[in-house]
């Protein structure tokens, strides 16, 4: 079963097509990217996905459930449960420690778990700058931040929008290999990114062009 379908989903914005007629499907384990210019509907998309905003038309379906007519209580129980959102802005609390903005994310699901939050951050490389603020911390190290937190209630499927945007070289090379050992580890990752190199590292390039879907391609690996 696809861990994400989606068939003929559009959204307006009065007479603005922002998406139209969108429909692909996602497998477990898959990375896919999705790209474009700006304005071409990419954040508009991950807004859909991860259940953020509803589209005007269309069926939206994740781990089996068609999410499209469900109230907004629902929705966010399935984006708690089976959706990791990880930003370019990163969105953590100022005033919490790294440790703090991971078990913030437990607790909204079940309840939170110090020594497994501690753990999430060890698997990112921060076990060492978990009582650090944000503000303490790089770029970089705040990404990986959102990623332990993405992760730490177990989703089927991982939500990167931009996610390397605000970093530098160096980090963001930090971020695409951590990212590339979730993928090989097994997890459902879907990517936003206008960058090419970081889209090639996906086994699958949704190029959107207008709010269409322009292509659907297979990077080629050297």
């Amino acid at each position: 079963m696809s861990i994400l379908e989606i068939s003929g989903m559009s959204k307006k914005y009065g007479t603005l097509h922002a998406l139209q007629d969108i429909t692909f499907s996602v497998e477990p384990g898959e990375w896919v990217s999705i790209m474009g210019s700006s304005g071409s509907g990419k954040s508009t998309m991950l807004n859909m996905i991860g259940l953020m905003d509803k589209p005007t038309s269309g069926i939206v379906k994740i781990d089996g459930i068609v999410t499209t007519s469900l109230s907004s209580k629902k929705l966010t129980e399935i984006r708690r449960d089976k959706i990791g959102l990880v930003f370019q802005q990163f969105h953590l609390v100022p005033h919490l420690t790294a440790l703090e903005n991971v078990m913030m994310a437990q607790y909204y699901h079940s309840m939170p778990d110090e020594k497994e939050a501690a753990a999430a951050l060890a698997r990112v490389g921060l076990e060492g700058r978990a009582r650090h603020l944000p503000r303490q911390l790089s770029g970089g190290e705040q990404q990986r931040v959102c990623i332990a937190r993405a992760l730490i209630n177990y989703p089927a499927l991982i939500l990167a929008d931009e996610p390397t945007g605000n970093l530098d070289e160096t980090n963001e090379k930090i971020v695409l290999d951590l990212f590339q050992e979730l993928h090989n580890e097994g997890h459902t990752i879907i990517m936003v990114t206008h960058a090419p190199e970081v889209g090639e590292l996906a086994e699958r390039q949704i190029r959107l062009e207008y709010g269409k879907i322009k292509e659907i391609r297979t990077p080629i690996k050297l």
